[in-house]
């Protein structure tokens, strides 16, 4: 069972005996964005089954089959990870309609996680998880029903390019692709009609859509306390049928909206791309061009692409929809509302855009509109103050923070809420309000710009991602670092910053937890794949990993993919993060192979390390533990040494893949327990890294025991500051020595 998780006065993770604890694990997984029955992956061809069967969707099995649930959970473990962020999707609790619970699903996720807990020694927190609104939309999170109530009709928003599926780009005869689908083209439906139209509503649709009203509440209320329903009955479930899953501490908490999107708030000008927009690829109407494209209207809109130093504009493009709509008809949604029991407001006309029924634009002519009110969305229409970024986080994604807060700790006070603002921006500052607790994590994310849309590891050159977001270069040429150690340190410092900001805005009281983080493993068109070189990889994941490290920051990978496969990466828009894939199991590739089983005996160890002043090896736990490593992917990077418990606090850790070696400075405090000064740290130091044998340690203080089968290091050593360094002797051959076992520093 794993032991309760506090927070120090200086928002770091702490165990019961206020030790110093890291947690670090994975997303478990991905699969959970798509139905299990209808197995409905974005590379499915798309059919009218897409819409018909939305609301009888089954997302059973989704992360796992109960059957596999322990060879997962195994394979993490052997990793050294303790901690699982498990998505869920709103569509996966009310798919049917509105307050219609699936709850043989929630039911489902109850006996996976009870399966977890029962396999002890790991944390979940919960992620009610979304991607540019729907999957729909080209995402995941919301269901169907929510377009309806917004008056869309999604079947045509293909034909109207306000959305784009990859769907759309399969053959429904061979199954393959018409043509390649662009990478990293799925996040620019963020900026097309359906998700940025939803997210407006969401948030600010009483200031800036007071027509829709459905059922007496404006939309937005309307769809806000539903997302909060549903969360808080699955959570209120899980809490009445598993109560063990909270008293064995298994489950920590529940994370806020996944990458909530401002949607057309921060858009000066409806007629122009915003200059700050960092991501164009493809076809990119304005917000005007998009609402004519909406309601049937030709346009010729501007095609880009990306470079490193940001998109580039490659022409024009005439999208003509022909006269289709994408809202709902009178009639159509005369059937709707009688299917969902909607009333709507009597101002909220059917069959015209929503903007251009609060007055932003009009239609003169059959094939003639005008923009009337081109800053409608960039001001406050109730204090007329500007409505930019920060103002965004705010005010309208604080007050739906409120709201959500308020259901969450209505029905629990000690579990954490993990607080996630959007992406890569700055936290809300609420230092100090009563929106803080002691029990409030800062949940960000990050992922390197060049990495992920060039999907490549460069080691000659990359860019500061988080400087560019922050506007910190006037020229994005400034934002430039060189080699590969340049980038590594760069990783580093825009973590710190992330961190940084996180303490100056929310509290030093908060911890940071970067609640996704990692690199596509399909680079270099899936090089690695054919020629089974990891190394690219390797190099970026262990470049994370050294920025993480750092810090001593808690993380989720993104991510562990059971359903993974080196053709449709992790079965969702050609994204391949998985650090696991079945298409690697019994192949793995490693370039330092783990010691072989009889190097694991006792008498074995007991040689290696009997040479070291003041440490032995505890011999006594005859378990014979199974490193399950198969199917692991650039495991030379994913599987890292790490303090597991810090008997005093963190100074800095640094692992070195490509010299073997680790360096842990601590400032350790005096044992109360004990007549000397000598305390406990416990260390993570995976054999595949630091083999028996093969490794000399070096500290300025201290004594150890080593556990090959749990792969911990325990150190015990004076107050005050304490180094040690492991470093993997490479002559496998060479008998250790007194002076090379363990040196006094």
């Amino acid at each position: 069972m794993p032991a309760k998780v506090l927070v120090s006065e200086k928002g770091e993770f702490l165990d019961p005996d206020g030790n110093q604890i890291q947690l670090r694990g994975v997303n478990l997984d991905p699969s959970v964005k798509y139905p299990s029955t209808p197995h409905c992956k974005t590379h499915d061809p798309l059919t009218p089954s897409f819409y018909d069967d939305a609301d009888s969707v089954c997302f059973i099995n989704h992360p796992l089959k109960l059957e596999e649930v322990e060879g997962h959970i195994s394979k993490l473990k052997s990793l050294g990870y303790n901690t699982i962020r498990y998505p869920f999707t709103w569509e996966a609790l009310e798919h049917e309609g509105p307050e219609k619970y699936d709850f043989a699903f929630m039911d489902y996720t109850i006996k996976v996680l009870k399966k977890i807990n029962d396999l002890g020694g790991m944390y979940v927190y919960l992620d009610p998880h979304q991607d540019v609104w729907s999957r729909f939309t080209g995402g995941s999170g919301a269901p169907l029903w929510t377009f309806y109530c917004a008056g869309f009709q999604p079947r045509h928003f293909s034909d109207t390019e306000a959305t784009i599926l990859q769907n759309t780009y399969i053959n429904p005869n061979t199954g393959k692709e018409r043509e390649p689908y662009p990478k990293m083209l799925w996040p620019t439906n963020y900026y097309r009609l359906a998700a940025q139209t939803m997210f407006t509503l969401f948030f600010g649709g009483k200031k800036y859509a007071p027509k829709c009203v459905i059922n007496g509440q404006n939309i937005q209320d309307y769809l806000q306390d539903r997302f909060i329903g549903s969360v808080m009955t699955f959570y209120q479930r899980i809490q009445e049928t598993a109560p063990d899953l909270f008293n064995d501490h298994c489950i920590l908490g529940l994370e806020t909206m996944n990458e909530p999107n401002i949607g057309y708030f921060t858009d000066p000008n409806l007629s122009e791309l915003p200059k700050d927009r960092k991501l164009k690829r493809g076809t990119m109407p304005t917000a005007f061009q998009s609402f004519q494209l909406g309601e049937g209207l030709p346009s010729t809109v501007e095609t880009y692409d990306i470079t490193v130093f940001g998109p580039r504009k490659t022409g024009t493009a005439t999208i003509d929809p022909q006269g289709i709509s994408a809202w709902l008809s009178k009639d159509m949604r005369d059937e709707i509302d009688q299917l969902y029991h909607w009333e709507r407001g009597s101002e909220w006309e059917a069959g015209v855009c929503v903007w251009r029924l609060h007055g932003v634009w009009d239609r003169k002519k059959l094939k003639e509109s005008e923009l009337l009110i081109s800053d409608y969305f960039a001001h406050d229409p109730s204090t007329g103050a500007k409505v930019d970024l920060r103002y965004f986080i705010n005010t309208f994604f604080v007050d739906h923070f409120k709201k959500f807060r308020k259901a969450f700790r209505g029905l629990d006070t000690v579990s954490f809420l993990f607080l996630q603002p959007p992406t890569l921006q700055e936290p809300p500052r609420l230092k100090g309000t009563d929106l803080i607790d002691d029990k409030t994590i800062y949940a960000c994310h990050f992922y390197d710009g060049m990495s992920l849309m060039f999907k490549s590891w460069n080691r000659i050159y990359n860019v500061d991602t988080l400087g560019i977001m922050r506007e910190k270069y006037a020229n994005p040429v400034l934002s430039v670092v060189f080699g590969e150690n340049m980038i590594r340190k760069c990783f580093r410092k825009q973590l710190a910053q992330m961190k940084e900001e996180g303490r100056d805005s929310l509290g030093t009281n908060i911890p940071v937890f970067f609640t996704e983080i990692g690199m596509p493993f399909d680079m270099d068109n899936k090089k690695a794949y054919r020629s089974g070189d990891f190394s690219s990889q390797i190099g970026a994941l262990d470049a994370l990993g050294y920025a993480l490290e750092g810090s001593n920051l808690s993380f989720s990978l993104w991510c562990y993919c059971s359903d993974n496969s080196h053709e449709w990466g992790d079965n969702w828009n050609n994204e391949d993060f998985s650090i696991w894939s079945k298409d690697n199991v019994s192949e793995i590739k490693i370039s330092n192979p783990a010691p072989n089983s009889d190097s694991d005996s006792a008498s074995d160890v007991v040689s290696s390390f009997s040479t070291i002043p003041h440490g032995h090896v505890d011999s006594s736990n005859d378990e014979d533990l199974h490193n399950d490593y198969d199917g692991l992917r650039a495991l030379d990077a994913i599987l890292r040494p790490y303090p597991v418990k810090i008997f005093g606090e963190f100074e800095n850790a640094e692992f070195d893949l490509s010299r073997q070696e680790y360096r842990l400075t601590i400032n350790a405090k005096p044992d109360p327990k004990s007549d000397s000064s000598r305390g406990g740290t416990l260390i993570f130091l995976p054999k595949l890294h630091f083999p028996m044998g093969q490794t000399i340690i070096k500290t300025t203080s201290g004594k150890f025991v080593y556990d090959p089968n749990q792969q911990l290091l325990k150190w015990s050593h004076d107050s005050g500051q304490q180094k040690i360094s492991l470093r993997r002797e490479i002559e496998s051959s060479k008998r250790l020595d007194d002076s090379d076992g363990c040196v006094l520093m």
